[in-house]
């Protein structure tokens, strides 16, 4: 294939990265044009290599299940739809690994993840100035610029995990400008109100520095996550949304469920009743809304003033569990654990560590929200489950364990 055209190849399988945080119907438009050019490619001729992925296996069967479950559900057409949509976001999983990688080609990833991040920050900047009253400033949700409040605080602590590496490493940026974007992207963190992402923040942070740094330096940095954990928390936007949830947790002891976290508790009541009520085949693909309605009607679970309508229980493990019982559950942590379990161990390398902290966001923030139905949060999974880990630094070949065993104690560095 002409080097151009394979470039622009990868620039399109990676532009929704760039994308999320702006735009949806861009993200989506980018892909689109890189399904056509992959097809003229000629690269799906390779599909082959794509047995070898750890993940090909659960990941498949995961699909599988997913569209067998749509025979015993009765869910309406568009429920079914959505729950079956999201799937084919994977095929970018499969072609994805049937391309040419190499170091420099993984490198636009991250490049592409912090231009659309940073863009997005100065959008919100734009906001909380009042420059572009087109897009007017929503007090309650904080200066978010183009992107989903929830979503965007999971991306900027994903891209405060990847500043942690390159500070270290200096792969991509200089630590200036890295401390300049930290700071940048910390402030942001801090005047939103996606708590999901804070939460994440608070949990995954101190376990990156200490994985990353060592002796006094691991120390002094776990210092300045402390003093950053304070200073987000000294937000009034951060202290309204704490003293909401503590505020939703003591009228849910009281019984009322009609509040943001009550809603989650009764979602997720009724996901697990469903899963206990049928555990190996589930209620079937995209049928949740259907068996909410009905164990609300049965009064089984807590009574609202209205109807619950919900297509999923905003917890990726519970849809699963719900509507394809504990196999489809087994599988869908099968599946992220065998994109997972290579990046952990070469947590050393760029693409490695990239990967690994997109999986500890996702696989964390899937217990608050439904990250396997969220639009950019597979789409990006499929991406990155694309990425051949390992690399070699300036090839196309996996490099062997030895390499890998000295690339970790650090003679690569």
């Amino acid at each position: 294939m002409n080097l151009s055209l394979q470039k622009g190849l990868f620039l399109l399988f990676m532009l929704p990265i760039f994308f999320f945080p702006l735009s949806t119907a861009a993200a989506g438009i980018s892909g689109s044009l890189f399904v056509l050019l992959y097809i003229i490619s000629g690269y799906w001729r390779k599909w082959r290599e794509v047995a070898g992925r750890p993940w090909f296996l659960p990941l498949t069967l995961l699909i599988l299940w997913t569209l067998i479950g749509v025979l015993w559900s009765g869910a309406s057409l568009h429920d079914t739809w959505v729950a079956v949509s999201r799937l084919g976001y994977f095929f970018f999983a499969y072609a994805g690994a049937t391309l040419p990688w190499n170091r420099t080609r993984f490198l636009m990833l991250p490049v592409l993840f912090l231009a659309g991040v940073t863009l997005n920050w100065i959008v919100g900047l734009c906001q909380w100035f009042g420059i572009w009253p087109w897009h007017p400033l929503v007090p309650m949700l904080g200066p978010v610029g183009y992107a989903n409040h929830i979503f965007l605080s999971m991306t900027l602590t994903m891209a405060l995990l990847w500043i942690s590496y390159d500070i270290r490493d200096k792969v991509l940026l200089p630590r200036w400008a890295n401390a300049i974007l930290a700071v940048a992207f910390l402030l942001q963190l801090g005047m939103g109100a996606g708590r999901t992402g804070q939460l994440l923040f608070v949990i995954l942070m101190p376990l990156a520095v200490w994985l990353l740094f060592k002796g006094w330096w691991r120390y002094w940095a776990l210092g300045g996550i402390v003093l950053a954990i304070i200073g987000v928390g000294m937000s009034p936007i951060v202290q309204h949304r704490a003293q909401e949830g503590l505020q939703n947790l003591k009228v849910i002891g009281k019984g009322d469920y009609d509040t943001s976290l009550g809603l989650r508790v009764l979602m997720a009541q009724g996901a697990l009743r469903m899963g206990a009520q049928h555990p190996i085949l589930g209620v079937g693909t995209g049928n949740y809304a259907n068996e909410m309605a009905q164990l609300q009607k049965n009064h089984i679970l807590p009574d609202l003033p209205y109807p619950l309508i919900m297509s999923q229980p905003q917890n990726s493990y519970l849809i699963e569990l719900a509507m394809l019982g504990i196999p489809g559950l087994l599988l869908f942590v099968w599946s992220l654990w065998a994109v997972t379990a290579p990046a952990w161990r070469l947590r050393a390398t760029p693409e490695g560590w990239f990967v690994l902290i997109y999986m500890a966001v996702f696989i964390t923030g899937s217990f608050s929200d439904t990250l396997i139905w969220g639009y950019a949060n597979v789409f990006s999974l499929a991406i990155l489950a694309a990425l051949p880990i390992p690399l070699v630094r300036n090839g196309a070949t996996p490099i062997d364990d030895r390499f890998a065993s000295e690339y970790m104690n650090g003679e690569f560095r």
